[in-house]
Formats: C-alpha cells, structure tokens, sequence
C-alpha cells in the first residue's frame, strides 16, 4: 500500500477523509462497538459486590463474566450470517434494544439466576451486534485509505471501550451501585438506536436466504465446548472432565468443516479464508490476543496480589496503555497510507514483541515502573496489529460474506482470549508448584515469568506468518 496508489483520487485531496454521511453512520457503529467492549470488562471489577448481595455461591460466582464469554462467542457466526442474509441494520437495531432490555434485567437482578440470565442475553445481543457492525462498516466503506482509517477509529473505540470498562465498573460501583454497571447501557443504547435509523444504510445479501441450521448448532456447540474448556482449563477443576469437553468442542469444530463443506449455503464458506489475506490474518489475530490475554490476567494479579493495588488502581493503571492504544489506533490508519500491509504489521509484531520481552524480568517487589513502560510499549505494537489484521481480514470479501467476516474476526479473537489465559495461567501454575518453597512470592512471581516469556514467544511465533503472506503475495 503505497502513496502512489492513492495518487488517482485527486491531488491536493486527502482520500483518507471521510464524506459527513460516512462519519455520522462510522459514529453510531462505533457506539456500539463501544458497548460491546464496555460489557466485556465492566463487571470485573464489580463481581465481589454483586456476591455479596446477590449471595452467589462462591464456585457459581465467576459465572457472571463467563456466562457474557460464552453466549457472545457462541452465536458470532449465526449473527454474522443472519445479518448478511435478513439485513445488517435490521439486525444491529433490533440486537442494539435487546441489550437494552438485557442490561435493565441484569441491573435489576433479585437473585444470581436473574442476573446470570442477563448477562447470557446481553452476550448473545452483543454476538448479533458485533459481526453486523463490522459488516456494515465494510460494506458502507470502499477498501482504500477510508476504511483504513475507519477501522483505525473503529479500533480506538474498542480500546476505549474496554478501558471505560474496567475504570468506570470501578467508579460506578464504588460511588453508586454495581446495578449501574448495568443500567450504563441503556442512554448509550437508545441514542444508537435513535441515529442508526437514520444514517445507517440497510444492506444485506441478495438471492438465496436460506439458513444453514446443522452448521449454526455446530458451530455454536463447538465454540461453547472450546471456550469453556479453556477458561476452566486454568481452574481447579477436574481435569478429565475439561479435557472431554475440549475434545467434545474439536469434534463439534471436525463435523461443522465436514457440513460446511457439503452445504450449498453454508453460515461459513471454507472459499473465505482463501481471499487474499482472510485466513492468515485471523490467525495472527488469534495467536496475538492470546499473547495479549494471558498477559492481561498475569499483570492483574501481579499488581493486586504481590504489590497490593486494589482493584480501582490496577484499572487505572492499565488506563495508561489503553490511552496510548486509543492514540495508536487513530495513527494507525496513517501509516498504511504510507507503507504496505505487511511491513506496518511486522513493525507492530515487533514492538508488541519487545513489550512483553520486559515482562520477564518482573520483580518481586516495586515492580509498577516495568509494568507501566511494558504495557504502553506493548499496547502501541498490539494496536497496530488489530488494525491491520482487522484490514487484511477484510480486503477482498465479496458483498454478500461482509458481516460473516466479521463474526469471522471477533470468533478468532475471543478464542485468542481464551486460550492465551487457559496457556499463561496452567503454565505458571506448574512451574510455581515445581519450586522448592511454593507458597512464596518469588515462586508465584517465578511462575508468571515463564507465562510471560511464553507470552512473548507467541507474539512472535507470528513474524514467520507474515513474511510467508508477505512471499505469497497475499498482503
């Protein structure tokens, strides 16, 4: 991606700007967009309160972060394919008022089930938002410098979206109640609404309609299968059993390939993943937000556990590299204009690389200096990388696949999340249990070392990935 192939949109012209019907409808996408990332962190830091009144049993109460996981990673490809196939803002409004209604039920919550059943509705509204989002963004924005630069505020929208979380849940629970962890949704909701109706074009697919119902139960049972056998993977839980479940999931993954395969409307053709970048792109996303993840959750209980932050100022902490992440995703769009693909990739592979290279050399005491400087270094590379896979995963997909490749994008990267805490979290385990006194701070820290040395190798288990895309011509 050159500055000469954007020489033909006019000279004296910034063809990255885009026209104000694009901005205002790019808005309301990125509201969101920005919801769905909130919901991913904001209940975090409220879970301990919703416990205690609430009275969860002590085993169920994670069940409030993993029931939105499962749910939202469940139905992204039957929400990606229905948003394609019956219209994308159809689905995105209707998605948009059912998480309303969902986070009403959730903030009013009399009883762990209620609350529980709220969070399963508001991550299968959130599994219908997000592919149609993403598809409608693609299909409203021609491939070039204004979608790169789209995705790139797409992208910061996200970052803050997810850094909104984890400090506002803090706040509001602290100064309000954690209902209103909740009840946050609701105004940012109807003002979505209220604009998509009227800057949001409908687009959908034309001619055949039908729904792939055998590939949609597969695929749902796989993901559902596979993401909770990597959450509790790194649990105290028996190991037999997560195992058969995971087993259960790739077998699920094995028969919906061998349906979709031999479906003439499948949810999820096998011919996407052959365009261009589309296939290796999602595994990069994969393998990084796995890198990423799994840091994310040896850093939390860094910061708490052995430096004693509570769990406001652990999120303000990490509103340090969300900040920088926001800067980069609007840059981003910036850099491709002036280098190709897959050197900005690279350049971001790298520096995240070097972030968490640093990490290895996490001390046992006054470490919060590190893990300032590792977290910003690491959050301008990963950013990059997001934007840039969001782009690769995208260019090229035919009209009627938009929001598919979406579900596509969002699919690898809650399974990215998943297996990079279940990989992290299982190996410090073992190795804190291996040291001579295991009890110690210096065996817990030991053992985090090596998750984030493994953290790092995976970040740049990528770098061979790209330059064989890079060979290949297809980015």
């Amino acid at each position: 991606m050159t500055q000469e192939r954007y020489a033909a949109n006019g000279a004296g012209a910034d063809p990255a700007v885009l026209p104000a019907h694009r901005t205002l409808g790019l808005l309301v996408i990125c509201a969101a967009q920005f919801l769905v990332a909130l919901d991913l962190s904001i209940a975090n830091i409220a879970v301990p309160h919703m416990s205690a009144e609430l009275g969860f049993e002590p085993d169920s109460v994670g069940w409030v972060l993993s029931a939105f996981a499962l749910a939202f990673a469940s139905i992204l490809l039957l929400g990606g394919r229905i948003a394609d196939l019956y219209g994308r803002k159809r689905v995105f409004v209707t998605s948009l008022l059912i998480l309303g209604a969902a986070s009403v039920l959730a903030g009013a919550a009399w009883s762990p089930a209620a609350l529980i059943t709220g969070r399963v509705l508001q991550g299968l509204a959130a599994g219908f938002i997000a592919p149609s989002a993403l598809g409608l963004l693609t299909a409203t924005i021609p491939e070039g410098p204004q979608r790169e630069r789209a995705l790139g505020i797409y992208g910061a929208i996200l970052s803050a979206g997810f850094v909104s979380g984890m400090i506002g849940g803090g706040v509001l629970t602290e100064f309000l109640s954690w209902r209103w962890t909740m009840y946050i949704n609701v105004p940012v909701v109807l003002t979505a609404v209220t604009m998509a109706t009227r800057y949001l074009p409908e687009s959908r697919v034309s001619g055949d309609s039908r729904l792939d119902i055998p590939g949609s139960l597969l695929s749902a049972g796989a993901m559902v299968c596979i993401v909770y056998a990597l959450e509790e993977a790194g649990a105290e839980t028996a190991w037999a059993s997560t195992a058969l479940i995971l087993v259960v999931g790739v077998c699920l993954v094995l028969a919906f390939v061998r349906v979709e395969r031999r479906n003439p409307s499948p949810i999820l053709p096998m011919s996407l993943f052959r365009i261009g970048a589309v296939g290796g792109a999602n595994l990069i996303g994969l393998v990084m937000v796995a890198a990423y993840g799994g840091m994310l959750i040896i850093l939390t209980l860094y910061l708490q556990e052995v430096l004693g932050y509570s769990a406001l100022a652990t999120g303000l902490v990490f509103a340090v590299s969300g900040t920088i992440g926001i800067i980069t995703s609007t840059l981003t769009g910036r850099f491709l204009q002036r280098w190709h693909l897959d050197q900005v990739l690279l350049f971001g592979i790298v520096v995240a690389s070097l972030g968490l290279l640093s990490l290895i050399f996490l001390p046992e005491r006054g470490g919060l200096w590190l893990v300032l400087g590792a977290i910003s270094v690491n959050a301008f590379g990963h950013i990059i990388v997001l934007v840039v896979v969001s782009v690769a995963a995208n260019n090229g997909v035919p009209a009627d696949h938009k929001a598919v490749a979406g579900a596509v994008l969002n699919t690898a990267q809650q399974l990215g999340i998943a297996l990079g805490v279940a990989l992290l979290t299982s190996l410090a385990a073992a190795v804190t249990a291996a040291q001579t006194e295991p009890d110690t701070a210096a065996a817990v820290v030991a053992g985090w070392r090596w998750a984030l040395a493994l953290s790092t190798a995976l970040a740049l288990s990528t770098v061979p990935l790209t330059l064989a895309l890079r060979k290949r011509r297809r980015m």
